[in-house]
């Protein structure tokens, strides 16, 4: 009899297939099979939490054909992906499908090569890890209870779309920063410049900046600051008849050491920064690298490793292989003498895991180009070449700082208003600095072009000539340059998705959904790929702010993201995480809708709403009229209309999403026959032909 192997998506088992050979019949689950039910709570709180799943409704004949399937098979191999949701997959199939008299394994592994796929399937695992298990099972029920007894509330108050224990703390910082840029008051500051240069040749002249009058620096948050033109003009009189002079030259070399290879979140960040790719369109196209490839002549190949991961970590085999390549490609001048060991700095990362790598490092991208879409081979080509970088030898500078002085006779001197009074009135010493930085072997920029110029260039010139201590310069003007402090830049999505693992908050599974859901609620919109929060997400964020503290707050998120990992780990119970956070949270709930129903509407944010419903408004004839249901926990939605009056039938909750805001659909009978309407009428009047009825996976509380 053969083996059934059941993995998540059609790409992975076609791949695993061809690799297993005729003993094995591999099948994809299509993802989830079960999950909490979508048009109620679903968790029994009062029961320690526990979850009603359901057999989503696309799924019921894949069940029934995995459940076929294995009656015909001699052992049950559960291949899902090596993470929280692959390791729940499984244990949902398993509960489902209840093999009898079967050998049932689990099998894992991060790349999906021939000596990988052998590797895992020779050793497999005979237990699901249910701590993993249960740390999913904690995340989706701690997701659903917020955003399906917060979200009703918004529908009510703010003609918010929804709420999700992550989704609205990324909100906050967009709403947070876009609220730091507009409180900015810009300073006004400047700075002196000498123009230098060598008596003999003034063709190589350069810029030295002001930096210390006699002891006390200058800048904008020294001892002194010049705040004025004023203040320039008087240094610049100042210094008229000033000699200068070489004071100090300093030669120094400096590194710039690699980056380490992708992970999630940093791999969303440099597509987006250089490929103009949204982090949603960047984990589909890694998920189709990872799970396999057509090569050419009939060979499929997993292209880079499991890209669901916040680890640094590289296998010794695959740093070896790097190495070979770089030395035979590049040259061995450009490898270290130790292969580079990266510690990810990450809150909560999970070090077991390794980064995103190239399966193969010898499958360079120029080769399979004509193998790959277009897209599949900028992020393959990015991916090879951050991987490939990171085991190369640094950058090295060669920086040279010349400090320069600029003296002047007492009887020449007129002391600027801006010293301070203890500096008196001889003449201090006027203190220039010039740096000078030029590249002397590329290293890993061999590979990996750094993104543009930093802040710091600005303070270096390519090339200072050749100078002496003690040697006289001549001055060839005095340049003063007016500044104003910047406010904070909006963020990008990549930025924001920093900002979120930095803080410890989500994981690298969610980012990307989490952008996906702030555009499609409307509470952010992009605008020359910077992020500015609508009106309608600046009041939803006030109004949760207002009502659920903790909830919002970014240290409490990334608590309750640790106590995840916690339960991950074994080291803490999932239901008492559970009822740890519900206690507080259940508290806040019943006063939340007063709270919210207090935070003043923005004007641009009620005449968007009003400008919405009528923009959106349905031919009136198939119109049903609901009365307002009150904010409770219980399915939203489930009050009966005039309509539904008349001709006595009750509404009923469908599992379609409305098309205007996402929330839940109602099958209500008009004047024209069935129709749906959105359950949040009047505040959404979205409408939909009756159509065979889905079950969605997610509800309108996104698990983000």
């Amino acid at each position: 009899m053969k083996a059934l192997v059941i993995v998540e998506s059609p790409a992975k088992a076609r791949t695993l297939a061809a690799m297993l050979g005729p003993d094995y019949l591999v099948r994809a689950s299509m993802g989830h099979v079960r999950d909490l039910p979508a048009d109620t709570l679903g968790v029994d709180i009062a029961d320690n939490f526990k979850p009603a799943y359901t057999v989503l409704r696309q799924k019921a004949k894949m069940v029934r054909t995995l459940r076929d399937a294995i009656q015909q098979a001699g052992e049950l191999y559960l291949a899902t992906d090596p993470d929280r949701e692959g390791e729940a997959i499984a244990w949902h199939l398993l509960q489902l499908l209840k093999p009898k008299n079967k050998i049932v394994r689990r099998v894992t592994f991060h790349q999906i090569t021939p000596a990988a796929i052998r590797e895992a399937f020779t050793q497999p695992q005979h237990n699901l890890d249910m701590n993993l298990v249960n740390a999913q099972q904690a995340r989706r029920i701690l997701d659903r209870l917020v955003g399906y007894q917060v979200s009703p509330l918004l529908w009510h108050t703010t003609h918010g779309k929804s709420a999700g224990r992550v989704q609205s703390v990324a909100l906050r910082l967009v709403v947070d920063r876009e609220r730091e840029i507009q409180q900015f008051q810009p300073r006004e500051y400047w700075s002196i410049h000498a123009d230098l240069a060598t008596p003999h040749d003034h063709s190589q002249h350069f810029l030295a900046r002001l930096i210390q009058i006699g002891p006390y620096r200058v800048g904008l948050d020294e001892r002194i600051q010049l705040r004025t033109q004023s203040d320039a003009d008087q240094v610049k009189a100042a210094l008229a008849a000033a000699t200068y002079r070489v004071n100090t030259i300093k030669l120094t070399k400096e590194l710039r050491k690699p980056w380490p290879p992708f992970t999630t979140s940093t791999l969303q960040q440099a597509a987006s920064a250089r490929l103009r790719l949204a982090p949603g369109d960047t984990m589909k196209i890694a998920q189709e690298l990872y799970e396999g490839v057509d090569i050419g002549a009939g060979a499929t190949a997993g292209l880079i490793t499991y890209m669901r991961t916040d680890s640094v970590n590289v296998a010794p085999e695959a740093q070896a292989a790097a190495r070979e390549v770089i030395s035979r490609m590049i040259g061995s001048q450009y490898l270290p003498a130790t292969a580079p060991v990266y510690k990810t700095k990450v809150r909560n990362a999970q070090e077991a895991h390794e980064a995103i790598r190239p399966t193969d490092v010898f499958r360079l991208p120029a080769d399979i180009r004509q193998h790959l879409s277009e897209r599949q081979y900028k992020l393959y080509d990015l991916i090879w070449r951050r991987f490939v970088a990171s085991q190369m030898s640094p950058a090295v500078y060669d920086v040279t700082t010349v400090d320069v002085n600029a003296v002047l006779r007492a009887d020449q001197y007129a002391a600027p208003s801006c010293l301070p009074q203890e500096a008196g009135s001889e003449p201090p010493v006027f203190l220039f600095r010039a740096v000078g930085r030029m590249l002397r072997s590329d290293g890993f920029l061999r590979v990996w072009e750094e993104d543009g110029a930093s802040e710091e260039q600005d303070e270096f010139v390519s090339q200072l000539p050749d100078l002496a201590k003690d040697q006289s310069l001549d001055l060839l003007e005095l340049i003063a340059r007016q500044h104003f402090t910047q406010p904070p830049q909006r963020y990008t999505e990549a930025s924001l998705i920093k900002a979120l693992e930095v803080r410890g908050i989500g994981r690298p599974s969610t980012y990307a959904t989490i952008m996906g859901t702030l555009h499609k609620r409307e509470y952010v919109i992009t605008d020359k790929r910077m992020l500015h929060p609508t009106a309608l997400g600046e009041h939803t964020c006030d109004s949760l702010v207002a009502a659920f503290p903790d909830l919002m707050d970014y240290d409490f998120t990334a608590q309750v993201e640790e106590r995840l990992d916690a339960v991950s780990r074994g080291d803490e119970d999932w239901v008492k995480t559970l009822a740890d956070f519900y206690t507080p949270f259940s508290a806040e709930l019943n006063q939340a809708e007063d709270k919210m129903r207090g935070i003043p509407k923005p004007e641009t944010a009620a005449a968007s709403a009003d400008s919405h419903d009528r923009a959106n408004a349905p031919d009136t004839s198939g119109t049903v009229r609901h009365g307002r249901g009150k904010s409770t926990a219980r399915k939203p939605g489930s009050h009966t209309g005039k309509a539904g009056k008349r001709s006595g039938n009750k509404a009923a909750m469908t599992n379609v999403h409305c098309p205007l805001c996402g929330a839940p659909m109602v099958q209500r009978t008009g004047p024209r026959g069935p129709f749906l309407g959105c359950s949040r009428y009047p505040q959404c009047k979205g409408t939909r032909a009756i159509k065979p009825v889905s079950a969605s996976a997610g509800g309108h509380d996104n698990p983000v």
